[in-house]
């Protein structure tokens, strides 16, 4: 298989970021517009401030995105660099991804851990699967 292939999944989870970071600025922006957010917070965020609950989750969950698939990539790009890309990967790959997609919808749209948990979980397993993997084939 073209090793180029584990690279691929890679991209809609960069997209998936960048569009957050534009629904994050908008959320902050509507917040501050609506005086429900001292404007002065952006600069100092200081804790005298109460952040709204949709500005404070869209908060969290642009933190996630940039930490949760910080493996991911790394897999990809380590996995991509010593050639180790099999059909298995790929799609171990592909279900990280479509599992990140899903969560991405869940909390961008409900943010209750319940309804997120599940399909984290499943992102987290798909995720270790392919390090597991990956460490068997080097140690081989």
């Amino acid at each position: 298989m073209d090793a180029i292939q584990i690279l691929l999944p890679i991209f809609p989870l960069v997209f998936l970021t960048y569009l957050h970071t534009f629904l994050n600025a908008k959320t902050i922006e509507k917040a501050v517009k609506t005086k429900e957010l001292d404007s002065r917070w952006l600069k100092f965020m200081p804790s005298w401030q109460e952040i709204p609950d949709n500005v404070q989750a869209s908060r969290e969950h642009y933190k996630n995105l940039y930490q949760a698939p910080i493996l991911f990539y790394c897999y990809c790009i380590l996995a991509f660099i010593i050639e180790h890309v099999t059909l298995l990967t790929v799609i171990l790959a592909w279900l990280y991804v479509g599992f990140r997609s899903i969560h991405f919808i869940i909390r961008s749209t409900n943010p209750k851990l319940s309804k997120r948990a599940p399909i984290f979980l499943l992102s987290f397993m798909a995720s270790l699967v392919l390090w597991i993997e990956l460490l068997v084939h080097i140690l081989r």
